[in-house]
């Protein structure tokens, strides 16, 4: 009994040393210990699908898989081009009269971003997604399922499938930014201005946020070792637009480099101003 004990006891001991290894692996690193090749984390990063998440309208937050936005065709996009051939789901929203059976409801039209649902469409989209996500807020995580399948169709703005979660504890968690199929062990931080500082410094040089439209800062949440997660976004537009000064709400995954300088290994977001129709 003793000798189990004591086995149990090394054990034990073991897997706490290892989770404080662990913690000590992913906090704020010195620039000179920060190593010469981050592919490894990278990788890591990038294999799992990250989405970002946003709150849409007043009472709508949802996760965020933007369609048409690249050369490769996804699964999300391959049902929705499905859905619309049959269903006329574009022209159903541009022009109901040119539809004799309309197949799709008006989910949100109030806010700054125009939401439908059609039923077809929710039905395929909810057999390829998976039983639950990590969403991660500003301040903490949770794992949530998804409620309901949205959509946008928007000619000057990003067309996106939206699946949407309910009850996000933004209390204990902050306001929703990401979301991942397996959990990351991100790790949130304190002291992260002088990094925050760095990187708005190059966002500035390239006039990378569109600064005319939009004064929004970068703030840095997150990190895991020299990967950075950050966000720019004042979480107004979705529910009071008029009070907002976000038109370009982003989501990014940064990771810091040798020469001091940021690599972005990850960037979503949504374009509320109608860029492409200027």
């Amino acid at each position: 009994m003793q000798k189990t004990t004591f086995i149990l006891f090394i054990i034990s001991f073991s897997l706490f040393l290892s989770c404080q290894e662990k913690r000590k692996e992913h906090k704020n690193i010195p620039l000179k210990e920060i190593a010469e090749d981050n592919s490894k984390l990278e990788s890591e990063i990038k294999e799992d699908s990250i989405y970002p998440v946003y709150d849409l309208a007043d009472n709508t937050t949802a996760i965020v898989i933007t369609m048409f936005e690249s050369d490769t065709i996804s699964k999300y996009e391959e049902i929705y081009r499905r859905i619309n051939e049959t269903d006329s789901l574009e022209s159903g929203f541009y022009d109901p009269k040119s539809v004799k059976n309309i197949k799709l409801e008006f989910y949100d039209t109030l806010g700054i971003v125009k939401l439908i649902k059609s039923k077809n469409l929710e039905k395929e989209i909810k057999k390829i997604i998976e039983p639950k996500y990590y969403v991660y807020g500003t301040k903490g995580f949770a794992e949530m399922k998804v409620d309901e399948v949205i959509c946008r169709i928007d000619d000057c703005r990003e067309n996106f499938i939206g699946l949407t979660i309910k009850n996000f504890d933004t209390a204990k968690n902050g306001k929703p930014l990401l979301c991942s199929k397996k959990p990351l062990n991100l790790n949130y931080g304190k002291g992260y201005f002088p990094i925050q500082r760095k990187i708005q410094k190059m966002d500035d040089s390239i006039v990378y946020r569109y600064s005319d439209e939009d004064s929004t800062k970068v703030k840095v949440f997150a990190n895991i070792g020299p990967a950075y997660f950050v966000y720019n976004d004042d979480f107004l537009w979705g529910k009071t637009s008029a009070k907002s000064k976000t038109k370009f709400p982003e989501r990014r995954i940064l990771i810091q480099q040798k020469n001091d300088k940021f690599k972005t290994i990850y960037v979503e977001g949504l374009d509320l101003h109608g860029y492409r129709c200027d």
